[in-house]
């Protein structure tokens, strides 16, 4: 219960309509829209920011060995963002509550995953 009264504060806070933080139990994931590039650096990394004010202030150990950027998109590359100073890898697939998205959102890799897993 403590958990969730922490969490609500997070989940509560103020988002910029293109920033969408959704929760379940301690994994969190950002949905951020943005028309270009530099614009999309900019707002992951206030979000992330704002995310790691809230992580200090309620003493919250962030591991970043499972931190993962997609970007959904057809620019070449996207930004390369930091969380305290260490830069976030990129991938071109993330798991999520058990769901591989990839950066195509045909589910390919979801579904090879699941077929490996019956097989």
């Amino acid at each position: 219960m403590f958990w969730n009264l922490v969490t609500n504060e997070i989940i509560s806070e103020e988002w910029e309509p293109n920033i969408h933080l959704q929760a379940f139990a301690d994994d969190f994931i950002f949905v951020i829209s943005e028309p270009t590039g530099a614009k999309l650096k900019a707002t992951v990394q206030a979000a992330l920011t704002k995310f790691q004010h809230w992580t200090d202030k309620h003493q919250l150990k962030v591991s970043t060995e499972k931190f993962t950027t997609i970007l959904i998109r057809r620019l070449v590359s996207g930004p390369r963002v930091k969380w305290d100073y260490q830069i976030i890898k990129r991938s071109t697939s993330l798991k999520y509550l058990g769901v591989i998205m990839d950066n195509k959102l045909n589910w390919a890799a979801h579904l090879i995953d699941m077929k490996i897993k019956l097989t």
